[in-house]
């Protein structure tokens, strides 16, 4: 019995999911294409086993297969073939959505013989409910929008602030430029104001918040966010003699600078309301401050040394702001209108949906190794794996009104997306720059919590702190802190989501790697271990009390179904019906917690 069911799960998810743990703080520094090398790693540990179909000649779709099977055919690289209808099926859901889909629906997919039904489910995904819901969480996590630093009425506010303009597909720019430039008396009234609230610094009390610090703090972190540019270092020297080997753009950058781009955040003012009879993480932020002044003192950085005020200065272009005109203003109207900010946001979202960016990391653009027609002094070489790709997907972005619907249509349509990630004949390092099969990735800790109760049946709602609402899956809270109530089996859902690499939206970045711990969890967790009982209301129970009973086959291949988004092999199903026959009841259950277990649940490919 021990071997059917080693057999019947695979090879053991914690296999991959350990071998995926960071480095040791004491490693040498990684070079750049790390994350490209090991999105491909990771995809022959789990995808490469598995035969792939024969390789058809591939349409191009649009102007992205123009780019990417046009290099590929250049070069003489091989590349898997499309993904079969099923396999896409699972990959759109998860990425669009961030959850599995329901069996029948796949049932009526891979029985359609329509030849664009894959544009038509892409089209009838983007806008839905679920893609609404993940995408907000998703902008949640891009701000970093706790409670704990812009209250709770402040996050709830704007989530729904986020969800209306996804919701709307509004466009881009006119989004970031909101976000940038609100004012209000207080952050819980006005929805987007919450953006700049969040990066405030306070220093020695509540009322004590640290002008300069805050207008650095902006500087770098919309910099970041809407520019791909990673200013921390020079915020605090110079980047000569520190960077030459990392960003040669940032090595010649200044820490005088940064304080010209946080000028033109010198007179926001970001205010603790202390007024109010219990303090909280509430807000007002107008543009009565002082100024920027170089000596001023900072609670979170070496000290300045600079002296007297400081002009705001754009630095990719040297813009200064039109006199009279409101300094937050000019600087939203120049980060949005420079080619940069197109060109970093299709470079994120190609990321998001791709497994790896043209530019790896997304947030660290070098500006100096960008341009193939001027390109870097050697040993440096372009960052982008397609830079021509890159200004493509960043004009199109531009000409159409920063549309993000649009972006995603774009890129989940071309055939680039929809290659398998099975690999015909032997995979070699190299072909991972080109696109050559769809990367692998492990499920983030949402998703895998919102496919299991998809899958299972069982919701453990969470109420919204601060409102009626509760919700069943972990993309429809507003952060990761309404899964930290006294309810039950909440503690136990916010241990696994935690476990597998969830931010706090607070100082822990996401983290997508595999350790042992969560292997353990998959297998012992209270979490799961509840949610494959055949618990009342749970599709499981459903299933076991029909009238007559299931014949063990048929149940088995809708359990499948329910967990894969495939039926099972005869080799899967014999020993699954073995499994039954043996413990009854209880067998069902156990094999809800083999399909948890199986490499294929855990990942998306």
């Amino acid at each position: 019995m021990k071997f059917a069911i080693a057999l019947l799960v695979g090879f053991c998810a914690g296999r991959c999911l350990a071998a995926d743990r960071p480095l040791p703080k004491d490693h040498p520094p990684v070079k750049e294409a790390s994350r490209r090398e090991k999105a491909s790693q990771l995809t022959e540990r789990v995808a490469g086993t598995s035969p792939a179909a024969p390789v058809a000649p591939i349409t191009r779709k649009n102007f992205i297969d123009e780019h990417i099977f046009g290099k590929i055919e250049r070069d003489g690289i091989p590349h898997a073939p499309l993904a079969s209808d099923q396999e896409f099926f699972r990959r759109i859901h998860l990425d669009l959505t961030g959850r599995i889909a329901e069996p029948e629906k796949l049932r009526a997919f891979l029985a359609s013989a329509d030849p664009d039904k894959r544009d038509k489910l892409i089209d009838s995904i983007v806008g839905s409910t679920a893609y609404k819901a993940k995408w907000t969480y998703w902008f949640g996590d891009f701000a970093m929008a706790a409670a704990n630093r812009i209250g709770n009425d402040g996050k709830n506010l704007f989530y729904r602030y986020l969800y209306d303009n996804i919701h709307l597909n509004r466009p881009y720019d006119e989004m970031v430029r909101e976000l940038i430039t609100a004012n209000a008396a207080s952050n819980w009234y006005v929805g987007p104001a919450s953006y700049v609230a969040r990066w405030v610094v306070i220093g020695d009390n509540c009322a004590d918040t640290v002008h300069e610090d805050t207008s650095d703090e902006l500087a770098i972190h919309t910099a970041k966010h809407f520019l791909g540019i990673n200013l921390q270092c020079i915020s605090c020297h110079d980047g000569a003699h520190h960077l030459e080997k990392m960003n040669a753009w940032l090595a010649a950058r200044k820490r005088a600078e940064l304080f010209s781009m946080a000028a033109f955040f010198g007179k926001t003012r970001v205010l603790r309301r202390v007024e109010v009879a219990t303090t909280q993480d509430e807000y007002s932020i107008d543009d009565g401050g002082p100024g920027y002044e170089s000596s001023a003192r900072t609670v979170v950085r070496i000290p300045r040394r600079g002296k007297g005020a400081v002009e705001p200065v754009f630095m990719l272009t040297g813009e200064k702001p039109a006199p009279g005109n409101p300094l937050r203003a000019e600087y939203a109207r120049m980060i949005t209108s420079t080619p940069q900010f197109a060109r970093h946001t299709v470079n994120m979202f190609w990321n998001e949906l791709m497994g790896v960016g043209l530019v790896d990391t997304p947030f660290d653009f070098d500006l100096a190794r960008l341009d193939p027609k001027n390109p870097p002094p050697a040993p440096w070489t372009l960052q982008p794996s397609h830079p021509e790709l890159l200004e493509a997907l960043a004009k199109d972005f531009r000409e159409n009104r920063h549309d993000l619907q649009r972006l995603f249509k774009l890129i989940v349509k071309s055939n680039a997306y929809q290659l398998s990630s099975r690999f015909n004949g032997e995979w070699k390092g190299p072909y991972a720059k080109y696109y050559a099969r769809k990367f692998v990735r492990r499920l983030t800790a949402e998703e895998m919590h919102d496919s299991l109760v998809q899958a299972t049946g069982l919701y453990t709602l969470a109420p919204i702190r601060g409102t009626d609402v509760k919700a069943r899956y972990a993309t429809e809270t507003r952060s990761p802190e309404d899964y930290k109530g006294n309810y039950p089996g909440l503690k136990d859902i916010n241990f696994f989501l935690e476990a597998f690499g969830q931010t706090n939206r607070e100082y822990a970045e996401r983290v997508n790697e595999g350790d042992i711990t969560q292997a353990v969890l998959l297998m012992n967790s209270p979490f799961v271990m509840k949610q494959v009982k055949a618990s009342p209301g749970s599709f499981l129970a459903q299933l076991l009390d029909r009238q007559p009973a299931p014949a063990e086959e048929p149940a088995v291949s809708e359990l499948f179904e329910r967990f894969l988004l495939r039926k099972p092999t005869a080799a899967e199903a014999a020993m699954a019906k073995d499994l039954i026959q043996t413990s009854g009841r209880k067998g069902y259950e156990d094999l809800q917690w083999l399909l948890i277990n199986k490499v294929e649940f855990i990942f998306n490919y």
